[in-house]
Order: structure tokens, then sequence, then C-alpha cells
């Protein structure tokens, strides 16, 4: 089984030979550390074999200006057809991922590609700002969902795009939660972000792509919401915020695919050795028993993180996802 199969037959409930894995490896620091002491990211991936790769689209404000609320209305992206979101280059300088054009060239033979686009939220704070973002949420909700209806539509138009550029699926980056609560009311989601969310996703469906959410911190008010939405998985369930893993895995653990478990801070941070090898451990005990769960680190691995311990994280983790597998 390769690797698109056994992310396919994962996120559809099928057999799998075990489960897979996923490690984010796109901090330029981290990258170049790991290339001194190990080898390059590619050594990395083909020897812990990671199953995805992701290719980032750039953020949908490039006119290198934050935009008045009062301005949305007027507010043109470009062209979501135009091929500079799928050839993006000009990155931050700490970032080390591809676009979406070169993530495919160099890694779609082998794996499965996941197209990192940024969500109704997330992708509106690039354009007013965070803080304008979730204020206008209830200052202006007029002029926020007018927009959010033009940018779920702008999202369908560049799902096009990837669809012919080679993808497997799509991640909608969206951050809705903080620590032990939401950053806005399950209501206000519902009403204002939950409906473009889900046009966005019906549309990727029917192109025939898988599509994540990827949201931090706490979301347990919505989760329902998001099942009933059709996401096909979720990244990364951030247990530092109150997301408890146990209870995911019983309540929904049937319902969607897991993708995660390895956080950043207070798990490949916090522990090492002995202590590390059973955090893992753990996770895996919880989530991967009867399938859709894809082991992957809550976010990008960062320089404070020495590269020999996650080696030895990895080690454990391919001898662990050799043990799980759906009959």
């Amino acid at each position: 089984m390769n690797s698109k199969d056994r992310v396919k037959a994962t996120l559809r409930r099928q057999t799998t030979d075990r489960t897979p894995i996923d490690c984010w490896l796109y901090q330029k620091q981290f990258v170049e550390m790991l290339a001194a002491e190990y080898g390059p990211r590619e050594q990395f991936l083909d020897e812990f074999g990671i199953d995805i790769f992701v290719g980032f689209t750039p953020y949908p404000n490039q006119t290198g200006r934050l935009w008045d609320v009062q301005e949305l209305p007027d507010y043109d992206p470009g062209d979501p057809h135009d091929p500079r979101w799928l050839n993006h280059t000009d990155w931050n300088y700490d970032f080390a991922g591809l676009n979406v054009a070169e993530a495919v060239r160099q890694q779609g033979d082998k794996r499965f590609i996941l197209a990192h686009v940024w969500g109704i939220v997330e992708g509106t704070s690039r354009i007013i700002g965070i803080e304008n973002c979730w204020m206008n949420l209830g200052a202006q909700p007029k002029i926020m969902s007018g927009w959010f209806d033009r940018y779920a539509d702008w999202l369908c138009g560049l799902t096009d795009s990837l669809v012919e550029a080679g993808v497997d699926g799509i991640t909608l980056s969206d951050d809705w939660g903080s620590n032990q609560n939401m950053l806005f009311s399950p209501r206000m989601w519902r009403n204002m972000i939950a409906p473009y969310a889900r046009r966005v996703v019906a549309y990727a469906h029917s192109r025939g792509l898988f599509v994540n959410l990827h949201s931090d911190g706490y979301i347990m008010q919505i989760m329902d919401d998001l099942i009933d939405i059709g996401f096909d998985s979720m990244h990364p369930v951030q247990e530092s915020s109150g997301m408890d893993p146990r209870t995911v895995k019983e309540r929904y653990g049937d319902k969607i695919t897991i993708y995660g478990s390895l956080d950043v801070i207070d798990g490949l941070l916090a522990y090492d050795g002995d202590a590390l090898e059973e955090y893992i451990t753990q996770r895996f005990a919880i989530y991967a028993p009867g399938g859709g769960f894809i082991y992957n680190t809550g976010h990008f691995v960062q320089p404070d993180i020495p590269p020999q311990r996650l080696l030895r994280a990895y080690r454990v983790v391919r001898r662990l996802a050799a043990q799980y597998h759906t009959p």
C-alpha cells in the first residue's frame, strides 16, 4: 500500500496496512538544523515513512497593506484561477514550505498532497487584521457576512485550480479556538462562519478532494457541527487548550479522522527520552485503535527542538504505526 492509498483509505475508513504518518517540517531554521545534524528533509520523509506533504497557498491579501473593514465590500483578492496562487515564492524568511505546484512536482508521485488554504476567518484576518476581524464580527456583521459570502466563492474558484494542479485534499486553516473556549461564541460561529465553511467543504468534495480542518484551540462546542459540515479530518486536537483526547476519540473517532497528537510545545519540547516515548505511546493507544487516525505534529517543528529528539520520537512513531492497522 503506497502513501496516497494509505491516507485515502484512512479517511474513508477502509483497510490500511498501518497508521499513516506526517510531520510538519516547514520551519526554515529547524529544517536547516536537521540537515546539519542528520540530513535533508527528503531523507527524513523517506526514512520515517511520511505519507503526506503540504503545498501552501499565499494569503489572500498580497497588496502590501491592511485594509479597513469599510473597504471590504470593494476588496478584490484577484482571480482565484491565476497561476500565482499555485506558484507563489515570496514567503516569510523563516518559512521552508513549498508552493502547491512545486509540492505536487516534487512529492506528488510519492505522497498524499494536501493544499493549505486560508479559511473564512483566518483569510479575512490577513486582509483587515486579526483584532479588526474579530471585533467586526459583532460591530459590522453585514459587511463581514457579505465579504465571507464572496470569499467562500473565491475559495471555491481556488479549489478548481488546486484540483487541476493535482492535489489530493485541502486544509481549510481557520483558527476558531482559544484556551478552554472559542474565540467567539458558538452561536456567532454558526450564524456567520459555518455556512461559508460548509460551502467550501461541499464544493471541494464535489471536485473529489478530501477536506481537513486546521483549528488551534478549544472547539468542543462545535464538534457536532464539524461532523455535519462534512470535514474528513481535523488537526491538531490541541490538548493544552483543554481538548481531551479520550473524549474526542470516544465521541467522534468514528465520524472524523484525527490528524495530529504530537503537541510541539507540551509534548515534543516538554518531554525527552522515556517520557517522550510514553507520551507518544499513550496517544497511539488512544487514537489508533479502529483507525481514523493520522499521526502528525500539532504545528511546525520549531528550532528550540533538538533535531535528535525529533529523530528519536519518530523512531517510536514508525514502530507504533506498524502495530496499528484496520483489518
